[in-house]
């Protein structure tokens, strides 16, 4: 795991994080969590400390995502070490804390996400899957979209585009949107206008049955 990034200052936490890394905290029942993201990867994870009914302090690491999807274990790799700082850090103020292996922490529905089917124009299977990411103002948000709907995309094995808000101005139908790839394969994002990402589909549905 690089550890030669920019650190900045955290307040209240006593130690640095990289200069992409931002966290918050989280109120729980028994106590709270710090939850961290990327700028890149979006939601990393959190480090929850909770009282438990014996007195003890219990610290859990979790890693946002889902264990099959290959993008957890790079959110890992940046949450890890952190995690494991942070851990110490409390730890020689609380005492020591529960030892274990960051779990995964599987996504959790966050209101509808609206998505469309694209079929073969011949025998009408499924050969292409869009999410449409109206709050993926940046390259984090698009992989927050990414981590929850992974389950939904991996089971439909199809291409998946996640598809974020038009940019710019004049008419809609010629505005242009940030495009994600991220099944099977993953692309760089582009950005692209209806006239350029719509043969893709087109062609994707003509091919299909021949």
């Amino acid at each position: 795991m690089p550890t030669d990034r920019p650190r900045q200052e955290t307040a209240g936490l006593g130690f640095r994080l990289p200069l992409n890394i931002t966290v918050t905290r989280q109120l729980l029942p028994k106590g709270m969590a710090y939850v961290f993201r990327d700028f890149e990867l979006g939601e990393l994870g959190r480090l929850a400390v909770e009282s438990t009914p014996t007195g003890e302090t219990q610290i859990v690491s979790e890693v946002a995502g889902d264990a099959a999807d290959p993008m957890t274990q790079r959110r890992l790799e940046l949450l890890e070490p952190i995690c494991r700082e942070l851990t110490s850090i409390l730890e020689s103020v609380k005492g020591q804390g529960r030892a274990a292996p960051l779990p995964v922490r599987t996504p959790y529905p966050r209101g509808k996400v609206p998505c469309e089917e694209v079929r073969c124009d011949a025998c009408g299977q499924m050969v292409a899957f869009l999410v449409f990411v109206d709050g993926a103002t940046d390259e984090g948000r698009f992989e927050d979209y990414a981590r929850q709907m992974y389950p939904h995309y991996a089971r439909n094995n199809v291409p998946t585009y996640l598809i974020g808000p038009a940019l710019g101005s004049g008419p809609m139908e010629h505005r242009p949107a940030n495009i994600l790839k991220v099944w099977p394969q993953r692309s760089p994002m582009e950005c692209l206008q209806p006239e350029e990402f719509n043969p893709r589909l087109i062609e994707l549905s003509q091919r299909h049955c021949r």
